[in-house]
């Protein structure tokens, strides 16, 4: 008898959205519950049908106890873009902990994407232990940091900046094809719509804390940057948090964070760098740049091997077995792994010989090499990934690489 009968599970319907929001805020520690305009908006991004809750109808009331629900969206990949669910709201009421109800609310996602077709999943993960049992892997990264006092770049300044402030309505405007635009060079930036961007632009007293003030936005012709001043530490000058910067070329990431790296009159900066951002070698100063902290923020699950793989372009040539071991589903198995010129052909055979060798690993680390941020030689040194020779292992890590690094790109 599975742990948690008695529970009734289904998807979610009008009635049950104001205990949804209700038990949002108490998991994820939101001390701003969201207003109606906010919950309108949400309501509006994720359908009924795409959330899968639990009741309790032994307790009074049959309380919500277990909720997991997913966002219809688009990323790009190395060399395109594919549509996906992306996880979210994920939470388990701690009176009903270790009753197998997040393994329950997740297969009966699972089974929903796999017959909708969906190759890959994503989310981002509140906690690091949770999800690799799922199928996922840690496919991005980025770095919190610290700019102490004005910072200097190698590059000089040209003589006349193409850099300048806008107002919200023109960042409105702006601002939504030049984040297109960047995620095209950058993979794992999620596509925008209009609700998104209503989200994302959303800048009312209601919706940010008493501390912050109004969003600050510089812009250049290929990128643009905002930021907020905090004035929550009390010391004589606020902390000036920069809260995205989207640069499509080089030259626009140069002159916005020469922007961002000199404000005046803040005790420091702070941002979030991807993982390979190369701002740190942009400074006169290397220790210019802090960091306070290095974390994941996408996760990916293959879910259709096959398919996921011809989703995206590869950086080299590979002709071998791949053997993925997934304990979380039966998307695992022996299949064929050939790619020539950027497209892999892959095809499931269980008697597959690894004539020119056989690379193994688990579904979590295929997730991790997706997006080109995670090297499979690291993998390997973990004993993650397997591979029959070391000339083989090499040219595997090289069919995974991007050209450019991931981007974390927008939080869902």
């Amino acid at each position: 008898m599975p742990a948690h009968h008695g529970l009734e599970f289904r998807p979610a319907v009008d009635g049950d959205w104001r205990e949804i929001f209700a038990s949002t805020a108490r998991a994820f520690g939101i001390t701003a519950p969201l207003d109606e305009h906010q919950q309108a908006n949400e309501r509006a991004r994720i359908a009924d049908e795409d959330t899968m809750i639990a009741r309790d109808p032994a307790l009074p009331g049959a309380p919500l106890v277990g909720m997991a629900m997913y966002y219809r969206l688009q990323m790009s990949v190395p060399g395109g873009s594919i549509g996906f669910p992306g996880l979210t709201w994920v939470s388990v009421s701690p009176t009903h902990r270790r009753r197998g109800i997040l393994r329950e609310l997740l297969t009966r996602l699972r089974a929903k994407w796999a017959d909708e077709g969906h190759a890959v999943a994503a989310l981002w993960a509140s906690e690091g232990t949770i999800y690799e049992r799922f199928g996922f892997g840690p496919a991005v990264f980025a770095e919190s940091v610290r700019i102490d006092g004005p910072q200097t770049l190698r590059v000089p300044a040209p003589a006349q900046s193409p850099v300048r402030f806008v107002d919200a309505a023109e960042l409105a405007v702006l601002a939504p094809p030049l984040y297109e635009r960047w995620g095209r060079v950058h993979p794992g930036v999620m596509a925008r719509d209009a609700l998104w961007w209503q989200a994302e632009l959303d800048d009312r007293p209601s919706s940010r804390l008493p501390t912050l003030s109004e969003r600050h936005t510089i812009v250049h012709p290929d990128g643009y940057a905002t930021y907020r001043l905090d004035s929550a530490d009390g010391g004589e000058l606020p902390v000036a948090r920069i809260e995205e910067v989207v640069a499509v070329t080089p030259e626009a990431h140069t002159e916005l964070w020469r922007v961002l790296a000199a404000l005046d009159l803040v005790a420091s900066t702070t941002g979030t760098l991807d993982v390979g951002d190369p701002l740190p070698f942009k400074l006169t100063d290397l220790r210019g740049v802090s960091v306070t902290r290095r974390r994941d923020t996408l996760w990916v699950a293959v879910l259709d091997v096959p398919a996921a793989l011809a989703a995206r372009t590869d950086a080299a040539d590979l002709d071998a077995v791949l053997v993925v071991d997934d304990p979380s589903g039966g998307e695992g198995g022996r299949f064929r792994l050939h790619i020539v010129d950027g497209t892999a052909d892959v095809a499931r055979d269980e008697t597959a010989a690894g004539t020119n060798g056989e690379i193994s690993c688990d579904i979590a680390a295929l997730g991790s090499l997706y997006l080109g941020g995670v090297d499979a030689r690291d993998l390997a040194a973990a004993g993650r990934v397997r591979a029959s020779s070391p000339e083989l292992l090499r040219a595997f890590a090289l069919s995974w690489q991007a050209q450019n690094h991931p981007a974390t790109g927008t939080d869902f």
